[in-house]
């Protein structure tokens, strides 16, 4: 069993990736900025270092998957969300990886891939 942080894990990407860790039997962590009653939920805006930094201060896990937030409406209408969490968000949680060692995966639905980076 390993200790598992899914960034967006609240979303349509992230909520499905949960429930597959945790029925393998992961301990899965979540974080997003809606709020939930999971005790294993913590609220962090990733495009925020200072938050990103208190998460992993609290928690050492030894995966992260990253949610890329996609979408059609989302890219058209509020880019700018897209470019705080998919850019900003990523090269936060890379800093990380960098002090932490975690695994990191990367993942979305636009373009159908994963990509994985290790330290």
């Amino acid at each position: 069993m390993k200790k598992v942080l899914v960034t967006g894990g609240l979303g349509f990407i992230g909520s499905h990736l949960v429930k597959e860790l945790r029925r393998r039997g992961h301990e899965v962590w979540v974080c997003d900025l809606m709020h939930s009653g999971d005790e294993n939920y913590v609220r962090c805006d990733v495009s925020k270092y200072r938050q990103v930094e208190r998460l992993f201060e609290e928690h050492e896990f030894e995966h992260v998957y990253h949610a890329a937030e996609y979408g059609r409406w989302n890219g058209e209408d509020y880019y700018e969300n897209l470019w705080l969490t998919n850019v900003v968000g990523t090269k936060n949680i890379i800093r990380m990886q960098e002090k932490k060692r975690f695994r990191m995966i990367f993942f979305g639905l636009k373009r159908h891939m994963v990509k994985s980076h290790e330290f």
